[in-house]
């Protein structure tokens, strides 16, 4: 059964050019035998979240309160410095469709590689389903996404990304197709996934799609929980996501 547990759970941040990097100060460093000391931020501060089958958590708060950093590390994108993280179940985290994408690569075998870094064998059934959804030309299999405008990037991406169900589902904030005529499509996909995954985590500036959508909101601050505020659940069918502006 799906779950997520953290318990005291916290991610430091090395600050790269915080302090003087210097040949100079390096060399007269070692000449006066002077420690440097590598100086950090703590993006994620003694946190800890439970959640289970059902859970429709929201993350709020500003720029900088952590929460796409809290994401990736539930995705395991980073790991925690200190403290304790146990996932059960399928992880589908919607947070950058880019990551892992070549541009001088053709499409099938960038779509092979997501397909790999995610976990997933690139089936020949599997790749003619995931072209299928982006219902673009089959000669474009073999260009490279370079060639591609944004729009038709966007159908691939997601079209991979979104191929699986999941047990838990990340979203940062919600994902743009740029393709108005692809963007029905992509959204009434999105929301079966949301609908049918055991825990959804959605991290948004929009407190109005939070509450619609969520059965609890975390509220972040400079990496910490702030409050949490328990909502009545969500009605079924009802999910207007949008994207929204950061």
């Amino acid at each position: 059964m799906a779950s997520i547990h953290l318990r005291d759970v916290c991610l430091d941040y090395p600050l790269y050019g915080a302090y003087d990097f210097s040949l100079k100060r390096r060399l007269l460093g070692r000449l006066f035998r002077q420690t440097s000391e590598m100086r950090t931020i703590r993006a994620v501060d003694d946190i800890s979240i439970e959640a289970k089958a059902g859970a429709r958590i929201g993350l709020a708060g500003p720029n900088g309160s952590g929460k796409s950093t809290l994401l990736r590390l539930i995705a395991g994108v980073f790991p925690a410095t200190s403290g304790r993280v146990e996932i059960s179940g399928n992880i589908v985290p919607l947070l950058g469709l880019g990551a892992g994408v070549n541009l001088d690569f053709v499409a099938a075998d960038n779509i092979s590689l997501l397909l790999r870094i995610s976990g997933r064998k690139p089936t020949p059934a599997i790749l003619d389903e995931i072209w299928a959804f982006t219902e673009l030309e089959e000669r474009m299999r073999r260009l490279p996404l370079r060639m591609f405008s944004s729009g038709m990037l966007m159908r691939v991406l997601f079209a991979t990304a979104t191929a699986f169900p999941a047990d838990i589902l990340l979203l940062d904030e919600w994902l743009s197709v740029v393709d108005e005529n692809f963007s029905a499509k992509a959204e009434q996909r999105l929301r079966k996934m949301v609908e049918t995954a055991a825990i959804v985590i959605i991290a948004s500036h929009d407190h109005a799609l939070l509450r619609r959508t969520c059965n609890s909101i975390i509220n972040l601050d400079h990496g910490r929980i702030a409050s949490t505020v328990a909502l009545d659940a969500p009605a079924p069918h009802h999910l207007e996501l949008r994207e929204i502006s950061a």
